[in-house]
């Protein structure tokens, strides 16, 4: 409104203190110091560009600029805010369910590997290192909104944020947990865990077909495309046992290593998940058998950011922002600023 307006200030010094500054003791405002609305604005660039990007947002969207470590900063003090709130959340009990709720709950889950950096001087070279975040996601069947977790933590961690994400979007003592999932021991282990008998595990789809495919330019070689598709179909009409019959025809012999034996990874994947893949079932239903909810969970809430070429982060920080992410993802971020 008034444009550039400065203040001549008179700074005090004095034995024991270094400065005293009585203008800005009386407004109430610090050196490098930053309102609400500010660390508001900071954070919601932070948590969507990188730090550097950030700042030149705020220079080209409010004519000011601000250091790239400023922007950094303010970020991952929200973070580490937003961790807080869901860690408080966690901790209550997620078994205390309505005793009616949303009928069916579609829930999955995930890892990515995130880039990390040992800590230490930012001078020089430090070792890296991929680690798996794992991601978690519910959804009342037949609606739009999602609800996430995510943690680097031990995978009881995520089973107790998977339970949390399911009860948020309306399960009860009635729902039916429909899961679906690359069958990932930690998955279907934390699935039973959480969810117990109320729910129902089902491989993804697309996973087994990677298998197929594999397996099918040794079961068919000249025709491997028509070989894969029905034994897809069959799949899709629960007809697996067909499918690990046929898979034997050709396996292959013992003692061959495993990245060349791409038909008996197939038969003791199909044959071990056997009870998971009754795919029929999900499809009359009008219910997924794939895993896009995570995936498209892993790419906007964790991957936008995490997974920006080049970046590497350390351990606490990709955990905290992750949390930032998954707040916003839940429709949450009001929650950080409201109170």
């Amino acid at each position: 409104m008034f444009g550039l307006v400065e203040v001549e200030e008179r700074i005090w010094r004095q034995a024991g203190v270094s400065c005293e500054r009585i203008f800005a003791a009386a407004i109430g405002v610090r050196h490098r110091g930053k309102s609400a609305p500010l660390k508001r604005v900071l954070s919601d660039f932070g948590a969507e560009h990188s730090f550097m990007q950030a700042a030149g947002r705020v220079k080209e969207h409010y004519g000011f600029a601000i250091t790239a470590s400023a922007v950094r900063t303010s970020t991952l003090e929200t973070a580490r805010r937003a961790e807080a709130i869901l860690e408080k959340k966690y901790a209550q009990s997620f078994r205390s369910l309505p005793a009616k709720g949303a009928a069916t709950i579609v829930a999955q889950a995930d890892g990515t590997m995130i880039c990390t950096v040992a800590p230490g001087s930012r001078r020089g070279p430090r070792p890296r290192s991929w680690n798996e975040m794992r991601l978690v996601a519910a959804q009342a069947q037949g609606s739009s909104q999602a609800i996430y977790g995510a943690t680097f933590g031990p995978v009881e961690e995520a089973g107790r944020a998977w339970a949390h994400c399911a009860r948020d979007v309306g399960r009860g003592l009635n729902s039916h947990l429909h899961v679906v999932a690359d069958g990932a021991p930690w998955i279907s282990l934390q699935a039973q865990e959480v969810f117990g008998a109320d729910h129902r595990f089902l491989c993804d789809f697309f996973h087994v077909s990677e298998y197929l495919a594999a397996a099918a330019k040794t079961c068919a070689a000249t025709r491997s495309e028509p070989w894969r598709k029905t034994q897809q179909k069959r799949l899709k009409r629960s007809a697996s046992p067909l499918v690990i019959e046929e898979l034997a025809h050709y396996l292959e012999p013992p003692g061959t290593p495993e990245p060349e034996a791409p038909v008996r990874n197939a038969h003791r994947y199909l044959t071990n998940r056997a009870s998971s893949l009754d795919y029929r079932s999900a499809l009359e239903q009008g219910l997924p058998i794939g895993s896009g909810l995570i995936e498209s969970g892993h790419r906007h809430v964790l991957q936008a950011r995490l997974k920006k070429a080049g970046t590497s982060w350390l351990p606490d920080s990709a955990h905290s922002l992750a949390q930032l992410r998954v707040l916003r993802a839940n429709n949450l971020w009001p929650s950080l600023w409201n109170n």
